[in-house]
């Protein structure tokens, strides 16, 4: 799981901080985020044939990170550009709740290739099944909301240089908050079934 997860976030996440320790742009370092995503996407569904949601979230993030980034070169607006994105994956993440399957569940069937099967029964058969994973996109979504908005202040209102270093940190630890909520509220799911 943590290995689909390296090559989907993390190696566009490398590309682009590998981009910037070199000493490339802002504008550049997120054009080669982009481009790797966008990489990864070709690589699965040639190999799998299968379009890939999950690597194309991937890519749309990095993307609109990349136009905001373009709009204007004012550096607060650089240090919160990654909160819009983070704001419309919250926002996509509220959608699926509503209609189809919930970016949870493609995220977990993507990671578990073994227990698509068993999700997909799951899905049409258990009401419990289909709670638990709209509660937890739904969780995922708000949290990306409320992290995008606390990120944006700190951004606007922090000198630019502690701006930028903070912006990161607070991106890693609501991002590790909402694993560490996903998997106990998992863990309590499981342990009241049996």
């Amino acid at each position: 799981m943590f290995l689909g997860l390296f090559w989907d976030v993390g190696l566009s996440l490398v590309a682009y901080y590998g981009l910037r320790a070199m000493g490339a742009s802002p504008y550049v370092a997120l054009l080669g985020g982009t481009v790797t995503a966008g990489l990864r996407i070709l690589y699965v569904w040639l190999r799998t044939r299968r379009f890939d949601g999950f690597a194309a979230f991937m890519l749309a993030e990095f993307g609109v990170g990349l136009g905001f980034a373009l709009l204007t070169g004012d550096a607060r607006f650089l240090v919160a550009k990654e909160s819009f994105s983070t704001a419309i994956a919250g926002l996509i993440f509220l959608a699926t709740c509503a209609y189809g399957r919930p970016m949870v569940w493609h995220a977990a069937a993507r990671f578990q290739p073994a227990e698509r099967e068993r999700f997909d029964r799951l899905w049409l058969g258990s009401p419990e099944f289909r709670r638990l994973f709209r509660t937890l996109t739904a969780v995922w979504g708000a949290g990306m909301l409320v992290e995008a908005v606390v990120r944006v202040v700190v951004a606007y209102t922090l000198p630019v240089d502690t701006a930028a270093g903070l912006s990161q940190l607070l991106r890693f630890a609501a991002m590790g908050l909402l694993v560490l909520w996903t998997f106990a509220t998992v863990r309590r799911h499981r342990a009241a079934r049996t």
